[in-house]
């Protein structure tokens, strides 16, 4: 197993070296963008300031997590790294909130958080983020090689408020199912799976289970 300083610090090089590089950008210069914890429950807070809050899972956080193995996982705030860039690049760039690993090499999540009411230009508006997101930093030899190391790649896309997938019209249809499937949805999405990725949706209470 990679030791979890060493991975995070490659991590933050592969960000602030090679991809901004690869774009022909100045080393960036951005503040800690990322926090690590191996808490067996955690919830995922996403503040005005571009922040990234960690607190234990009592519901009111945007993304819930399940660790029962105690998995190191290191959050990276892609948001806040791409608001750090030079303005003429990182304006108008789509962009998702987060960047999730674990250190064992497991999972490499892309993390949209939103706290919205349950309307269908909520769900596209973040699939498109995370799609650009993930369109650009798997332009990135080093961050390909990175990401294809670990087994679990998906995208995913959670909403505090619960609201119906495409294919269920109404949302209280979906907060039945957001009970009964507690673990999220798996979306079709060709764009997201030929990077190798899967579409993941979570609402409501539903959580994700490392």
């Amino acid at each position: 197993m990679i030791n979890m300083q060493r991975l995070t610090k490659t991590w933050r090089l592969l960000l602030r070296n090679d991809f901004t590089a690869h774009y022909g950008l100045p080393v960036s210069t951005t503040a800690t963008i990322s926090v690590n914890t191996n808490d067996v429950y955690f919830e995922i807070e996403d503040d005005a300031h571009r922040e990234i809050q960690i607190h234990a899972l009592d519901g009111s956080g945007m993304a819930a997590y399940q660790n029962i193995n105690g998995y190191d996982v290191t959050i990276i705030n892609y948001d806040k790294f791409i608001t750090g860039l030079p303005s003429l690049f990182q304006n108008g760039i789509k962009r998702c909130d987060l960047i999730v690993h674990t250190a064992n090499q497991n999972y490499f999540l892309l993390n949209e958080l939103k706290d919205r009411k349950p309307k269908s230009k909520v769900r596209n508006k973040s699939i498109s983020q995370l799609l650009a997101s993930l369109t650009m930093i798997m332009n990135v030899p080093a961050i390909i090689t990175f990401a294809n190391l670990h087994a679990v790649r998906q995208c995913c896309f959670f909403n505090k408020q619960s609201m119906a997938p495409p294919l269920i019209s109404a949302t209280t249809a979906f907060n039945r199912l957001s009970t009964a499937v507690t673990t999220g949805l798996r979306m079709p999405n060709p764009s997201i799976e030929a990077f190798g990725f899967e579409f993941w949706e979570y609402s409501g209470n539903q959580v994700y289970r490392l």
